[in-house]
């Protein structure tokens, strides 16, 4: 990177890393050019100037991934432009669970799924800028899969719902919660949902910022973010839940935390 100098009108190359961390590598001009020594303070204070952005920096994901790819025919291999996000759960315990269902030849998959544990929380099943079908979108809004043409799932490793039976949590397969690993909350005819561990929540939202600096997805999510929300959510332009697609779904539900993703992914609530 190369400044003018405020003081010399000469030219400085700068080597920086991140904001508020330079290192002048070297004078293009020969020092004794130089009218005024320049402070290290004042060149931090320039390189913030020009570098400091709101949007989010992506972390390189390669380290916390998993590359476990899918065999051909369980996704489309055709490209398309993404400008979408929908998040999922996998309603199970693992990611091989959800591996197991989408390596059925029927092409019901996403390209990443995201652990509960690690060492690496992101799963990669195949390259985003191919399409499966993961809405099971019905009907006139269907409109030849073109919300799961452009958009890019995420299914996130949860059971998801949990239903109070007489003091006790359980999820849909009757396992007992503790109430601590609930979060208790309306959706749907469910009385809750079982948390996610902060290290998938932080997981995601690398994945998310990576994705949309990539594909250029805007950071908006609708303020509304449990309720079925077809025609409007079909031309939305940035990150969503499933739920928000079908009337029977529960996922992302209470648990997910929202504003935690709002704050790590500069994520604007917008009206649909």
């Amino acid at each position: 990177m190369k400044l003018n100098c405020p003081y010399c009108n000469q030219t400085i190359e700068l080597s920086a890393t991140k904001a508020g961390d330079v290192q002048v590598v070297k004078n293009v001009v020969e020092p004794s050019m130089i009218k005024r020594e320049l402070s290290e303070n004042t060149i931090t204070k320039l390189v913030n100037k020009t570098e400091v952005s709101d949007t989010p920096t992506a972390t390189d994901i390669q380290d916390n991934t998993y590359i476990n790819y899918l065999p051909d025919g369980s996704y489309w291999k055709d490209e398309h432009k993404k400008d979408l996000i929908v998040l999922h759960f996998t309603a199970g315990y693992n990611w091989q669970s959800a591996y197991s269902v989408f390596k059925k030849p029927n092409r019901v998959a996403t390209p990443f799924v995201i652990d509960i544990k690690g060492p690496k929380y992101i799963v990669s099943l195949y390259e985003e800028k191919y399409w499966s079908y993961h809405l099971g979108i019905r009907g006139v809004e269907c409109r030849n899969w073109i919300n799961d043409k452009r958009s890019i799932g995420i299914e996130i490793v949860n059971i998801g719902p949990a239903w109070n039976k007489n003091g006790k949590w359980v999820d849909y397969v009757k396992k007992e919660w503790p109430e601590d690993q609930i979060v208790k909350g309306k959706n749907r005819d469910a009385d809750g949902g079982v948390k996610f561990p902060d290290e998938q929540v932080q997981a995601v939202c690398e994945l998310v910022n990576f994705l949309c600096n990539k594909w250029n997805i805007p950071r908006k999510v609708p303020k509304d973010k449990m309720s079925y929300q077809l025609p409007a959510i079909g031309s939305f332009k940035g990150i969503a839940a499933h739920q928000m697609f079908r009337q029977d779904k529960y996922d992302m539900g209470v648990a997910w935390p929202w504003d935690k993703m709002a704050e790590v992914c500069r994520l604007k609530e917008v009206d649909l």
